[in-house]
């Protein structure tokens, strides 16, 4: 077995190539458009567009101008629910490539028609970046399910975070070009809006050129499997729901695959606390100006490249779960002493900012590559679509628990530390989980050699 591990991974290296550079493609639209510029801009596309109240009326629904944006990435959210795994399911019957080079052209073309988005143009901005993200997440899904043909088992934490690095690498440098652009507009005679549009458009065609190159290298290691091939045909969308619901089902015969998911929902809401909610925390709270979060951000980028290929060795040395669990601790400590930041220290942000962006890079990548070990090889695809849902779709608990707790304190570090319960919970779920997995282990070699 081993030695057939060790050929599997010889012969996987253009196909992991290929896969890194899905996620180096990929990952730029995320850090640069979704994470940075797309939200500012669309929200001053809608107050141009607003009446005299300051409402938009799509589709004859009174909204808030400054209210779309968050609107807008809910309803993506719930859209997910039914792409993702949907897209998983797909692989089952379709070449993955060909699945993977159509969400990402898709995604990609979104992104570059941004660029075309005028001064009061909301309804396709906020259309744009609904086929953009959804695209996005179905990609992603239809991208993880090759890490098992990819990679043997004990290479897979590697090969996850590897992957998790590049995007992280090149999601860096793009954004450093994208903050040229922007702080320099001006002296290139743009507008802002001009020039966001402009790193819009320049994410969507790193997009989409990174992803053709990575299709074409993934060439060859995403047939569907032969048994499954000829169940295309009419009934195709009820097979593909049906293969879903009975993996959902079948869950109940790996518990150790549930403990799992259970952990990564909750430290997941607590990561995605963090990430999307820090920036209001910097400048609400601690009083930061906005070009100090930026930095911060930046810098995070290249951190996180150099902490997910250390998270990798360390999970080939150690196991994947007991790294994960000590990046949760990782999660928890920073929280705490982002709670007693002083007012105003741009410093101390930076270095908690530097600290969990160690462990972001990571976090989901190892994550990745575990849940894949607690499942069959042959219905991976079906369950990473369960995951990237988990992942993608449920990742709203933390920051609305940070909202409610806002709500009923008024007080930003008060809603900050509450982000701990996630962790906490997350911690002792891998802990449970990995204490059935042995009980459950042991008892099968003693009905073995009973």
């Amino acid at each position: 077995m081993a030695e057939d591990g060790e050929a599997v991974w010889r012969s996987g290296r253009r196909g992991r190539v290929g896969w890194y550079c899905y996620d180096g493609a990929n990952s730029v639209f995320a850090t640069t458009v979704i994470s940075i510029f797309f939200g500012p801009f669309i929200t001053d596309v809608c107050e141009r567009a607003a009446d005299a109240q300051g409402y938009l009326h799509p589709l004859g629904i009174p909204v808030l101008a400054s209210s779309f944006f968050p609107f807008l990435v809910g309803l993506s959210v719930l859209l997910q629910i039914f792409v993702l795994p949907t897209a998983a399911a797909l692989t089952e019957r379709f070449d993955k490539g060909v699945l993977l080079g159509a969400l990402g052209f898709c995604g990609a073309g979104a992104g570059m028609g941004m660029y075309t988005i005028g001064e009061t143009d909301y309804l396709l901005g906020g259309t744009l970046f609904a086929v953009a993200t959804m695209a996005l997440g179905a990609a992603n899904t239809v991208a993880n399910t090759y890490l098992p043909a990819l990679a043997p088992p004990e290479r897979r934490d590697r090969t996850s975070t590897q992957a998790s690095a590049t995007g992280f690498l090149c999601g860096g440098v793009v954004l450093m070009a994208a903050l040229l652009v922007y702080a320099r507009h001006e002296t290139w005679g743009m507008t802002e809006s001009e020039a966001v549009r402009l790193i819009m458009l320049g994410a969507g065609v790193w997009w989409l050129v990174f992803g053709a190159v990575s299709v074409r290298l993934l060439r060859g290691y995403g047939a569907p499997p032969a048994a499954t091939a000829d169940t295309v045909g009419p009934s195709g969308r009820a097979g593909t729901y049906r293969a879903l619901f009975a993996a959902v089902r079948q869950m109940r015969s790996y518990p150790g695959a549930i403990w799992f998911l259970v952990a990564f929902l909750l430290y997941n809401n607590g990561m995605q606390s963090v990430t999307s909610l820090v920036g209001t925390f910097a400048v609400e709270e601690l009083g930061l100006k906005q070009d100090d979060v930026v930095t911060a951000v930046l810098a995070v980028q290249f951190v996180a490249f150099v902490g997910a290929i250390v998270g990798g060795r360390l999970a080939e040395r150690y196991g994947g779960r007991n790294v994960l669990l000590g990046f949760v601790v990782v999660w928890f400590v920073a929280v705490v002493a982002g709670a007693t930041i002083p007012e105003r220290s741009a410093a101390a942000f930076t270095t908690l900012c530097v600290g969990a962006g160690f462990v972001v890079g990571g976090t989901y990548a190892l994550s990745r590559s575990v849940f894949v070990s607690l499942v069959p090889r042959e219905r991976a695809a079906e369950y990473f679509g369960i995951f990237e849902t988990v992942n993608r779709c449920l990742a709203f608990l933390g920051p609305a628990a940070f909202g409610l707790v806002l709500q009923w304190t008024g007080s930003y570090r008060v809603a900050w530390l509450s982000i701990l319960v996630f962790f906490l919970a997350g911690a002792l779920a891998l802990v449970l989980g990995s204490v059935a997995g042995k009980g459950r282990e042991r008892r099968q070699k003693e009905m073995t050699h009973g």
